[in-house]
């Protein structure tokens, strides 16, 4: 067994299609525990060299995690939660969107209106 990430915060795995198409990196989500959805990044770590790149960083105070990887090509599929939550925002199925990100931009995968 090898340790890849030093980091004092936990590094979240989905429990399938973690690996890149390469089978060099391992990807992953940074939110504190797997029942909170408080995680602002989604990473990967190459499995060589302990390099870490950041995938997508959530910006307005949105949320993001359960990331997993298309079996073929670099794309990251993720539980996008909105920009600028209020109070009383809790995270739940219909406070959520679905996206892919490939090439440094992201896209909605499904639509939902969250008012």
């Amino acid at each position: 067994m090898k340790q890849i990430t030093f980091a004092p915060r936990n590094h979240l795995l989905t429990n399938t299609n973690t690996w890149t198409p390469d089978s060099q990196w391992l990807v992953f989500d940074v939110r504190p525990s797997g029942a909170s959805f408080t995680g602002e990044t989604i990473e990967r770590v190459n499995i060589h060299t302990g390099e870490v790149e950041v995938i997508y960083r959530a910006s307005q105070g949105a949320h993001v995690g359960v990331v997993t990887v298309h079996p073929k090509s670099e794309k990251y599929v993720f539980i996008h939660g909105p920009e600028n939550p209020d109070e009383t925002w809790h995270y739940d199925f219909h406070h959520r969107r679905g996206v892919i990100a490939e090439g440094g931009k992201v896209s909605n995968l499904d639509a939902m209106d969250i008012t």
